[in-house]
């Protein structure tokens, strides 16, 4: 009996309430199935391949390196930093006492993308005020229901918290994840890896022969193999001189790469995982069709595209697990977009003294986003070429 036929023989015999709870291959026991390739593809063998690794890092970075800002709204349509708000150093600066801000997004990113979910304690005080973020390995979470329907996560098979729609007791992230989605493409590259390596390593065909004139016994061949092994082989002089004697001669074979297209399969399958995560190739190092034009283009495409529903993930879960119902009116989470950007120096000051000629940016709204200290007077707002207060732009041109 096959494991599958056994499986689904056994079936009958497992209760209804569990069956509810079982989400994948690994919680029957038997973990994920092999794919075609014949590689078994799992969280951690897909992060052995190169672009898939490339493109979990690249993604994660460039949403932890982007502020949270924590902002308050004190009129219709104007909105402040909340300083005073224990929140924002907990988004901002430390999400617990141990961890930065940054180290705690790129490790809740990292689960989302790996294993389609992440998972913090909220920390509160009695009052309910959140005091820290604490990260939960998503691989020890269980979800399920009570027989109140009401949402429950346990955690490494003890701890266990109830949903309380007041005070969250859990921060959760989820997410579809590119690695659970396409593991035929994953395994594909994996199994290709795996057979450069032992290509490489003389398990495809022999470095060369060596040949005799005339009949040579078994006894003889074989000392003649341990022999040149031993001075030529695996960890020998690799740049040593033969002498050959006897009318032996040695004839390599060549091997060409180019036969089986092992380079351009390699090519097509990165694209392919990078086009799966939504990433631009020139961030996982294929810069084979790119030029400058195409890459700034091609930035923007990637900030509105790809990191953008993943900003909005965090927002969205963000303000629902970490606000009280009493807040969730008067306060904004955002991330800072403008981190991304701030690599094209002249673009940035570009924008930035248009939007001061136009009367959007004050010299030092300008200077904040720089990261420069405000100057005196620095928070007239000025327009057009003459740069005159907008207050006296209706008073006519002064003589």
């Amino acid at each position: 009996m096959t494991w599958w036929s056994k499986l689904f023989s056994e079936q009958r015999a497992v209760p209804q309430w569990q069956l509810s709870q079982l989400q994948s291959w690994s919680d029957m026991g038997i973990g994920p199935p092999p794919v075609t390739a014949g590689i078994e593809v799992t969280t951690s063998t897909a992060m052995e391949v190169p672009a898939v690794y490339s493109c979990v890092q690249v993604l994660s970075q460039d949403v932890a390196r982007c502020p949270i800002k924590l902002r308050h709204q004190v009129a219709k349509d104007t909105y402040e930093d909340a300083v005073d708000h224990d929140l924002f150093e907990i988004l901002g600066s430390l999400a617990n006492p141990e961890t930065t801000s940054y180290s705690f997004k790129l490790q809740m990113m990292q689960d989302v993308l790996r294993y389609e979910h992440a998972y913090a304690e909220i920390i509160r005080s009695p009052d309910g005020r959140v005091e820290a973020l604490w990260r939960l390995d998503p691989t020890l979470m269980r979800i399920d229901r009570t027989r109140a329907r009401v949402k429950r996560w346990t955690y490494n098979g003890s701890t266990t918290w109830t949903f309380d729609p007041s005070k969250p007791p859990i921060f959760e992230l989820s997410h579809p994840s590119p690695i659970q989605q396409c593991r035929e493409i994953i395994g594909t590259a994996a199994a290709l890896q795996h057979y450069v390596a032992q290509f490489f390593a003389n398990g495809a065909r022999p470095g060369g022969v060596l040949q005799a004139q005339g009949m040579i016994t078994s006894e003889q061949a074989a000392n003649l193999k341990e022999k040149w092994l031993a001075f030529f082989g695996q960890g020998g002089a690799r740049r040593g001189v033969a002498v050959l004697d006897g009318g032996l001669e040695f004839k390599p074979i060549a091997s060409d790469n180019d036969e089986s297209q092992m380079n351009e399969t390699m090519a097509a399958l990165n694209q392919m995982i990078a086009g799966v995560f939504r990433v631009p190739t020139w961030k996982i190092g294929d810069l084979t069709k790119t030029s400058y034009s195409n890459m700034e283009a091609g930035e923007l495409a990637y900030v509105t595209s790809t990191l953008d529903p993943y900003f909005e993930l965090w927002e969205s879960s963000l303000r629902r697990d970490v606000l009280s119902t009493r807040q969730y009116g008067q306060f904004t989470i955002t991330f800072d977009r403008s981190a991304l950007v701030r690599n094209d120096v002249k673009a940035l000051h570009d924008s930035l003294a248009q939007g001061i000629q136009s009367g959007i940016y004050s010299q030092n709204d300008a200077r904040k986003m720089l990261g420069l200290n405000p100057i005196p007077d620095g928070n007239t707002y000025l327009i057009n070429s003459a740069l005159m207060p907008i207050g006296d732009a209706n008073n006519g041109p002064t003589t």
